[in-house]
């Protein structure tokens, strides 16, 4: 390129930024009464600012706009179709409250947002009264950010839409929004590497839905109080790190779902108080690393169709039950690198203070194998029976075969003993042992 034509190009460059111009929409002295106007009005790179009101209309946004609300005005749709829909690539949408779409009669996607184009913001909305919030088909690389989306809740989960909800949209940016009542209320579908990074997700059938979408990666959100929390499908190499899964609950409830999902890494995730806390159904070569499982009902739920999938590091603790394999033990490694996990039931000493157990322990208890192949002995979980079941299965003596942490992690200043002590805590052992089973005389 010569220097005059790269000259030429600069000087294209600075006319077009100095001929970029805002338009007022809304009170005295504004340019339109009406968004639309303005929209027709305006040439790609412009700025329109919508002043604080009501605004009943739909629109279509066909060129690069940016569309600002000043003071949260409210735009309310016509309630046929979508309220906002963006064609344009690189447009920014922000600071409305957007009400009155379709309610999907006609099996469309009836939106507050709709976006079908590349590089756009849709930052700082409030959506309520819409079938669904945000919905992102056959684009990427757009940014949804800071927004909150109420669903329709008087309505079952069956016939309400999502909160955002990311189609054939690969690359998307999902953060910081805060969504509540919905079907699924973020949802992606044939969206691979996508992010859902700080999010609020809560009081939905699913707070996260992921299916057929690999490498999306799933960080810090909260996903809470739904049917389930979090539910990944048909998906590899998802990367799920220091989310909150809590209180999902309910006849099906799980905090974490993986169904055929491999290849993928758990990690650092508080998962608490959920009907279930984790199942893993057809899905193999998964890591669960340094997560907490605390007070659900039950932690993990493992298929016999969940393959080599493996845990270190993870706490589990004040749970009804632990671990419930539903079939055979697929070849589960119960420690990574030569560290386990930490259990809260747990009997066993750490003699040397490594913070390693020096005896393995059974990750399922006698109890939720009987329940792994009949699911209505739970109903005698914490009944008297459950309890004689455990304690026979200890005073038997006889270690399980399958489903065993070699290496129990343990707290060093709680559970270790000092060595000037290990002796009398095995005499101690030794003398427990005999008493319990006393040898038979041989007369």
């Amino acid at each position: 390129m010569t220097r005059v034509a790269a000259a030429l190009v600069v000087l294209a460059g600075l006319s077009a930024t100095a001929e970029a111009r805002t338009w007022t929409v809304g009170g005295p002295g504004a340019d339109f009464p009406f968004i639309s106007p303005a929209i027709s009005a305006a040439s790609g790179g412009d700025v329109i600012e919508v002043r604080v009101g009501v605004y009943r209309e739909d629109l279509v946004v066909d060129k690069r706009l940016t569309i600002v609300g000043v003071s949260r005005p409210t735009l309310i749709g016509t309630g046929v179709g979508t309220v906002v829909t963006i064609v344009a690539p690189g447009c920014e949408l922000s600071g409305f409250a957007i009400e009155g779409s379709g309610s999907g009669q006609s099996n469309e996607m009836d939106a507050g947002v709709r976006v079908s184009s590349n590089g756009n913001r849709i930052t700082d909305n409030v959506l309520r009264r819409v079938f669904y919030g945000i919905v992102v088909a056959n684009a990427t690389h757009n940014e949804i950010a800071d927004n909150e989306i109420h669903g329709l809740r008087e309505l079952p989960f069956g016939q309400r839409g999502d909160g955002i909800y990311l189609y054939r949209a690969p690359e998307n940016f999902v953060a910081r929004n805060r969504i509540s009542g919905e079907r699924d209320a973020i949802y992606f579908q044939y969206a691979p590497r996508g992010r859902a990074v700080d999010n609020v997700a809560t009081d939905s059938r699913y707070a996260l839905h992921d299916m057929f979408s690999d490498d999306t990666v799933i960080a810090r959100n909260t996903f809470a109080d739904s049917v389930v929390g979090a539910n990944i499908m048909n998906s590899r190499r998802i990367r799920l790190e220091r989310n909150r899964i809590l209180r999902n609950r309910g006849v099906p409830g799980v905090g974490l779902t993986l169904k055929d999902c491999d290849d993928s890494t758990v990690r650092m995730n508080v998962i608490a108080a959920n009907a279930r806390g984790l199942l893993v159904d057809g899905s193999s070569m998964n890591r669960f690393v340094e997560n907490i499982f605390q007070d659900n009902d039950t932690a993990i739920t493992l298929f016999s169709s969940a393959e080599r999938n493996s845990f270190g590091g993870n706490r589990f603790a004040n749970n009804w039950s632990d671990v419930v394999l539903s079939g055979r033990d697929s070849g589960t490694r119960w420690s990574i690198d030569g560290r386990g996990n930490f259990w809260d039931r747990y009997r066993g000493f750490d003699f040397d203070g490594d913070g390693v157990g020096d005896s393995p322990h059974p990750v399922v208890g006698a109890f939720e194998r009987i329940e792994g192949s009949n699911s209505v002995a739970r109903l005698f979980l914490r009944s008297p029976v459950a309890l004689g079941l455990e304690l026979a299965a200890h005073l038997g003596g006889q270690m399980p075969t399958d489903a065993i942490d070699e290496k129990p992690l343990v707290e060093r200043a709680a559970r270790a003993i000092p060595a000037r002590h290990a002796a009398v805590a095995a005499l101690l052992m030794l003398a427990w042992v005999a008493a319990v089973h006393p040898r038979r005389s041989s007369c």
